[in-house]
């Protein structure tokens, strides 16, 4: 499969609202500063399995449904277009 829907986390500071992406840097300092520090689940978004990109360039769905229906959306504007090529 060339697609999968993934939770989309982010590194969210509880005391200040900050976020940050968990694929750079640790967001925080030191460890005082990491306590405020946490992972969590943001909603759903896509990784292509054969580039290993995650995400659309847009923020995550937030069900799994969404994200769902978005694939099928793509399935079908690829195959649509494929036709108009011809």
């Amino acid at each position: 499969m060339k697609y999968e829907i993934i939770e989309s986390k982010k590194w969210i500071n509880t005391v200040t609202g900050a976020t940050a992406s968990i694929y750079g840097a640790v967001p925080y300092t030191n460890d005082t500063d990491k306590a405020n520090w946490s992972i969590e689940v943001v909603g759903y978004t896509i990784r292509n399995n054969d580039t290993g990109t995650v995400g659309l360039g847009r923020k995550p769905f937030k069900t799994m449904y969404e994200a769902v229906e978005h694939l099928r959306k793509l399935n079908i504007a690829k195959h649509y277009n494929n036709l108009q090529s011809i």
